[in-house]
């Protein structure tokens, strides 16, 4: 009798951690990254989509646990892009070179699963020691290269302050991870590496190593589509580049800043100060001109690039085709002018993200074009003055959710004129979310138009808009003049991870200007802002307090609901761009 309530007692404990549920094992997808933790866990046989995947971590000697955003079926059928059946998600906001325990518990009706994962996120590389090789301040370029072809691991290579007028330096030799090759100035401004044609640097074949302190000055005039003039560039190597860092570096007057166009592996660019060649006029912001100009282009796996400033380029911030883009982050960078995307999150496979980013000046806030199954993660991002339509949802898409997002613009051009939001229907978007956003349209014309068919799954809630105009859902569900009729009549479908398929939901009409200092903006996108703005919402306004609580999105919000928009109460502001400059805004 006893040994068959033991055997009972069992059975019972394994159907309640979900023997039945069919999931692999719960494994770090990618490489580790400082501040972020990316999830993977197979699918391996038939699983209903209800099935929900909560997550929750802790770090080091830590009792209680935080809950973070769940994880994210991804679509296999709806992805442009052949992918396997799994649930992924990222964790974000964690310190660097910590180790955490993660809790994923699925749930299918009565069926349980329980999956654990003991994860480290990645140090920092430290500070440089004392320079190995000296470069005087008159080395000629052929000396240059000569340290910089017999770098050994370990090695600090340092140029004494002085303009060098450089042509063709290649980085060839690479280090360890123990023993990274340094390349460095004496000073940030004094010393200036200056190439009018080409790369100023260009990576072969080589991993390990870190470049910093000094200024980097390209062709400063602008070449069209040609975007001859780089800051540095990554070889199409046959072997990816890893483990590469590139911080508190200025670099002048360049069409690409830092760009690689294959696979690499954990570059970590940050501390950054890049100025392109691109300037806000309708020669260049109404054209293609800009649209080969990528500020910082890193595909590949476990990549990230935060607290940089970027003014005058197309694509700030990007990836690229044909590469696989997992654990890619992009965060606390402050975009001063771009003249196409902001963000190009094109060809994003999954565990992507794009958070407390500051964008003044850009024709588009973020483009997913498309991502490859998901998720991709947008959030408390903010846009003032877009030309064009804040987001572009293009092609067969899925798995990508907009949170928290504040975007004020005026009058624009092409996708931008007449509507705040203008998605026209180029494929359909399934299983996404746009929650906890402002939409402030200043322009004339009407406020949304979702020509896009498929929606469902989808979360559409709890959003502040202004103005109270014509609404469209003409691929799902029809045309409505104000936000409460859309609400009132579009069908409800499945939601995603909310409460709710009924879209708008929670949505309020926002005031022009909810903010507690007024934001400014021209007649039309033409009138480029100079003053940078922090849209911390005034106390009254129309979004303060009515949001929804959203895991790792809202966490630390005080009141009962969090603000809608990126600056949320009770949470701290970030600290937006090159933190290494002095005196920045």
């Amino acid at each position: 009798m006893r040994n068959a309530l033991i055997v009972a007692f069992l059975a019972s404990v394994a159907a309640a951690q979900g023997s039945d549920l069919p999931l692999g094992e719960l494994v770090h997808d990618g490489p580790p990254t400082p501040e972020q933790i990316s999830m993977y866990l197979p699918v391996t046989g038939a699983l209903d989509f209800a099935a929900t995947a909560s997550v929750r971590f802790k770090g080091g000697e830590a009792k209680d646990w935080t809950p973070a955003h769940p994880l994210h079926r991804i679509r296999v059928a709806n992805a442009a892009s052949a992918q396997p059946e799994a649930f992924a998600g990222v964790i974000t906001g964690l310190t660097p070179g910590a180790s955490y325990n993660v809790e994923v518990t699925v749930k299918l009706g009565a069926d349980t699963a329980t999956k654990t994962l003991n994860a480290a996120t990645r140090a920092l590389p430290p500070a440089a020691g004392e320079p190995t090789v000296k470069l005087a301040a008159d080395a000629t370029v052929a000396q240059i290269k000569a340290a910089l072809n017999a770098a050994k691991p370990g090695d600090v290579i340092q140029f004494a302050n002085g303009t060098y007028a450089v042509d063709g330096l290649q980085i060839k030799q690479s280090g360890t991870p123990e023993k990274p090759i340094v390349i460095r100035g004496e000073s940030r401004d004094g010393v200036v590496l200056k190439d009018p044609t080409g790369a100023i640097f260009q990576i072969l074949e080589a991993s390990d190593f870190i470049i910093e302190n000094l200024t980097l000055e390209g062709a400063k005039t602008d070449s069209g589509t040609k975007a001859g003039s780089h800051g540095i560039s990554f070889w199409t190597a046959p072997s990816p580049q890893k483990r590469v860092t590139i911080r508190n570096v200025t670099m002048n007057g360049v069409d690409m800043g830092v760009v690689a166009s294959k696979q690499t592996e954990q570059l970590v660019i940050y501390d950054n100060t890049l100025n392109g060649n691109n300037v806000w006029e309708a020669d260049f912001i109404h054209t293609n001109k800009t649209w080969n100009d990528d500020g910082i282009r890193i595909p590949g796996l476990g990549n990230v690039a935060f607290n940089n400033t970027l003014y005058g380029f197309g694509d700030s911030l990007a990836m690229a085709a044909h590469i696989t883009n997992i654990g890619v982050h992009f965060y606390r960078n402050d975009i001063r002018m771009t003249g196409d995307d902001a963000y190009e999150g094109d060809y994003g496979t999954r565990n992507i993200t794009f958070y407390d980013n500051r964008v003044h000046n850009s024709m588009t806030l973020i483009s997913f074009d498309p991502v490859y199954g998901g998720p991709a993660f947008a959030f408390r991002n903010i846009a003032i003055n877009t030309g064009r339509s804040p987001y572009k949802l293009n092609n067969k898409n899925t798995g990508f959710f907009l949170y928290n997002n504040t975007v004020v613009r005026t009058n624009g051009w092409g996708s931008g004129k007449g509507w705040g939001w203008n998605q026209s229907n180029n494929g359909p978007l399934v299983a996404w979310g746009y929650r906890n956003n402002i939409l402030i349209y200043r322009g004339e014309g009407n406020m949304m138009a979702m020509e896009s068919g498929g929606q469902d799954p989808v979360d559409f809630t709890h959003n502040a808009w202004f103005p109270d105009k014509s609404i469209w859902w003409t691929g799902s569900g029809g045309s409505f003049k104000t936000m409460a009729e859309a609400r009132e009549k579009l069908k409800a479908v499945t939601p995603v991870f909310g409460a709710t398929g009924k879209r708008h939901e929670g949505g309020v009409i926002t005031e022009s200007d909810p903010f507690a200092e007024d934001i400014e903006l021209g007649e039309n996108n033409l009138k480029q802002v100079v003053k940078f703005y922090v849209p911390k919402l005034s106390d009254g306004s129309a979004p303060r307090g009515k949001g929804i609580a959203v895991p790792g999105i809202t966490d630390g919000f005080s009141g009962d609901a969090p603000d809608m928009g990126a600056i949320i109460t009770g949470r701290p502001l970030p600290e937006w761009g090159d933190r290494s400059v002095s005196g920045k805004q």
